[in-house]
């Protein structure tokens, strides 16, 4: 994504009032750029929602400022400790008047964005005041670029909000492009040192950027890179050879183990890795249904299985909970990967990564968390999780169920899966020699959860290099009960739809913003072009999609999307 619409400055001069009023393009009782997004960053403080929430998913901005807005306010808290020293160097800015959100705003880009202040949509009495401090502004900028040795503005960003900082760049080998012999070659020949260290050495040896891989010690189609590598333009990344895919969004297509030429399905399946990580083990051979109730996400996914060259999959608008799992299209239905909304709270490049860092340095008045809400919070999702995982056992062939979250919270995964456990007697666990074996941290013994069922689950944390996740595996031990299935099936008919959707505010591990991706206003690295699409890439972004490829549901229509947090295909 890319910060578009600033305004240049001429010659370097600050910009001039006047008739620049005329120009702003603002409607009356319309805030000014800069005052709304100031107004976004202190409802961020007051944590009323996430960043694309409150932008991207914003009625009140619109659509040609909302990406703008978004890149602008991610920027500006990725750059706030050094913009905040800067700020507080120069007294005089106070007189201004302007308000410290603004002022980091508009120091963002007055001081980090090759396009300086935007004039469009934006006050131009405030972008006079803040000129009239440039030169002083700069000056503290350069001071402290010296003082740290920076070679550019990424080394003036604290290392922890640095993106891929801390965790291993992860990829998958798409084996319905390429092989994972091929793609080491590959890299190889680029000059990538392949080594094979032990678990414990994987820190030491795969430092920061180093030109370095190895094959993952877990999963036998992830390859393992240094934290900070840029694979976004690479070839085999482009022509779909490989997934950028955290290792834990890996796991639950191996825990499911779909077999080629059977049916399966993916509940809650936008934006598309995890279901194109079933195709690619199925060898494009069979069947996968693919749900999403966001159509917006779900033309993603079929934007990005189709560059993976899928071709078993039928994509589906519709909410998972309202489809009926004795109709004859899903009778030969045999695995489901239940990946639903969570809390996001495993992920560690998350916008609230940089919200945290933010409110820590003091900005806000309402900073403190509301403990309660958040307990709330958690037991609608998980309410919500364990309907979803309920609902795929009613589908009568179903063999084996692969249920995850990118959440540490014990509410959302070991309480979750003792939930499940107590409420049918169809499934149970799936033992520890298929789920991830040779990964060595399992499910905690709390939540309703025995020491036995706990070794059966997986758990992954920061410190272990990748996201925080949940995997267990479910499988079946009896056969369905059809005259169960259609009672509850009846009683969930005349029960509350709304019961039926997925909390607000829900997360997916998916759902990574690489946030120099989004901002990056020169040049792409590694291609040498401009990293503003072409116009050629618009035009390809705009093609229509055939209309068999996205199948609405009926009992879905009309429904009011809900609400995402940020939702990048790579994870």
């Amino acid at each position: 994504m890319s910060y578009k619409g600033r305004g240049k400055t001429q010659g370097g001069k600050p910009e001039r009032s006047g008739a620049q009023v005329s120009r702003t393009g603002l409607k009356e009782g319309e805030l000014p750029f800069y005052k709304q997004a100031a107004n976004i960053l202190a409802r961020l403080e007051r944590r009323e929602g996430s960043i694309k929430n409150l932008t991207i998913g914003n009625d009140d901005i619109k659509d040609e400022d909302k990406r703008s807005v978004y890149a602008l306010i991610c920027q500006t808290l990725k750059f706030a400790p050094v913009l905040t020293r800067i700020l507080d160097a120069n007294k005089a800015m106070k007189k201004e008047k302007l308000g410290r959100r603004a002022e980091l705003l508009m120091a963002n880009d007055m001081l980090l964005s090759s396009q300086g202040l935007r004039r469009k949509g934006a006050d131009p009495k405030m972008n006079k005041a803040m000129s009239r401090h440039e030169s002083s502004l700069k000056r503290e900028l350069n001071r402290i670029r010296q003082e740290v040795r920076a070679r550019n503005d990424e080394d003036l960003v604290p290392l922890h909000l640095r993106d891929g900082a801390s965790t291993f760049r992860y990829v998958r080998v798409n084996n319905l492009v390429s092989n994972m012999d091929k793609v080491l070659e590959h890299f190889y020949k680029e000059g990538y040192e392949i080594v094979t260290p032990n678990r414990d050495e994987l820190h030491d040896v795969l430092k920061v950027r180093a030109r370095k891989l190895m094959r993952d010690l877990d999963l036998d189609d992830v390859l393992v890179f240094p934290p900070g590598t840029d694979l976004h333009a690479h070839r085999l990344f482009v022509t779909g050879a490989i997934i950028l895919q955290d290792k834990a969004s890996c796991m639950p297509a191996h825990v499911v183990q779909p077999t080629p030429g059977s049916m399966a399905l993916d509940a809650c399946a936008a934006p598309g890795n995890k279901t194109s990580h079933m195709v690619s083990m199925m060898a494009n051979q069979g069947k996968v249904f693919a749900f999403d109730l966001d159509r917006f996400r779900l033309n993603t996914l079929v934007k990005l299985t189709d560059k993976a060259q899928c071709k078993i999959i039928e994509a589906k608008c519709a909410n998972f909970l309202e489809l009926d799992p004795l109709d004859p299209e899903y009778a030969s239905v045999e695995f489901a990967l239940l990946d639903p909304s969570c809390s996001g709270s495993g992920i560690v490049n998350r916008m609230d990564v940089l919200v945290d860092s933010y409110i820590a340095l003091g900005q806000g008045a309402d900073q403190a968390a509301k403990p309660e809400a958040d307990k709330a919070r958690l037991a609608n999702l998980a309410e919500f999780q364990a309907s979803i995982v309920l609902h795929a056992m009613r589908f009568p062939s179903i063999k084996r169920i692969s249920y995850s979250t990118c959440s540490v919270h014990e509410e959302e995964n070991e309480a979750v899966v003792a939930c499940i456990l107590g409420a049918q007697s169809e499934f149970t666990l799936a033992p520890r020699d298929q789920v991830i074996p040779s990964w060595p941290r399992r499910g905690l013994e709390t939540g309703g959860l025995t020491k036995e069922q706990a070794a059966c689950v997986v758990r992954t944390l920061p410190e272990d290099g990748t996201n925080g996740f949940f995997v267990a595996g479910f499988v079946r031990q009896a056969p369905a009960d059809l005259d169960r299935i259609r009672e509850e099936l009846k009683a969930l008919a005349s029960s509350d739809k709304s019961a039926m959707l997925p909390p607000k505010d829900d997360a997916e591990d998916d759902a990574v913003p690489d946030i120099d991706a989004a901002y990056r206003g020169n040049k792409r690295k590694a291609a040498g072009g401009s990293a503003m699409p072409t116009k050629k890439e618009k035009r390809h972004d705009k093609k229509p999609k055939p209309a068999s490829a996205v199948v609405p549901s009926t009992k879905s229509k009309g429904k009011k999307r809900p609400k995402r947090k940020e939702s990048v295909a790579d994870a």
